[in-house]
């Protein structure tokens, strides 16, 4: 009886747990470095992902604490941590933009996933565009609305095939907020591959005209055109680093970035 008693005592306990952990994920809630489970690093050695002071809390992630993440040389590229402990995880038409705060030493894929729903899994890669600072990575769900999902992953780390490991630090997992109609527009730029070599291919709806900047906002790079929903830009001239790029259309202006290497 006794044992039944302490069984019920440490299940009620894990659903209060489980209850009182929301998105965002911030990992300000200590409960959050066990609710998280790391996998696929060379033996998930807990010392490998640990609840830890923000190393840079001076710049847009001003948050006390964040996860770290050090993927081993050794690891599978599709390292990373999943959770169940945020309850349902719905996504709607008005709810699906997620994001992820990440500060990493390297330039790959960060990638977010929803399991164990009523769709499909979903796994949307971004790559992050900046090393050895916090950066604000989105990610389009839009493939999962209309179901729910009770398992949520990340990536920070997604590199196939794996030539080394790296230090990642993870922060503030959840839901964009709500954004004006402009930015919502700007959603609908996509621009691909990044990193990029040669070529990249823009995708905008009725664009009339692309410039690209450097970082300090110079214009490298400027066309006019008929009215496209996509276009094909050169960028081998271009040094490496990151780069913005601006989209004129009817509606007006939009801008997004992306990495030449």
């Amino acid at each position: 009886m006794k044992a039944i008693f302490t069984f019920l005592l440490l299940a009620l306990f894990a659903v209060g747990v489980s209850a009182q952990l929301q998105l965002p994920a911030t990992f300000e809630n200590p409960e959050e470095d066990t609710a998280w489970h790391q996998f696929a690093n060379a033996g998930d050695l807990p010392e490998n992902f640990v609840l830890i002071e923000n190393p840079d809390n001076l710049g847009i992630n001003t948050s006390d604490m964040c996860v770290k993440l050090v993927v081993l040389d050794a690891a599978d590229p599709w390292v990373g941590a999943w959770a169940e402990a945020y309850g349902s995880v719905e996504i709607t038409a008005d709810k699906y933009m997620m994001e992820m705060m990440v500060n990493k030493n390297v330039i790959t894929d960060c990638a977010l996933k929803l399991e164990a729903g009523t769709g499909a899994n979903v796994e949307v890669h971004v790559p992050n565009t900046v090393t050895d600072e916090w950066e604000l990575i989105t990610f389009d769900m839009s493939d999962a609305i209309g179901y729910t999902y009770n398992r949520l992953v990340f990536f920070p780390d997604f590199s196939d095939p794996r030539t080394a490991g790296s230090t990642c630090y993870i922060d503030n997992i959840g839901f964009q907020a709500a954004v004006s109609a402009r930015d919502r527009d700007a959603r609908g730029i996509r621009v691909y591959p990044s990193p990029a070599s040669e070529l990249i291919t823009v995708q905008y709806p009725d664009m009339i005209g692309i410039t690209i900047t450097n970082i300090v906002g110079q214009g490298v790079k400027t066309m006019e055109f008929a009215a496209t929903d996509q276009k094909v830009v050169e960028v081998n001239d271009l040094t490496t680093g990151i780069y913005f790029i601006t989209l004129e259309s009817a509606d007006g202006m939009v801008s997004t970035k992306f990495l030449k290497e």
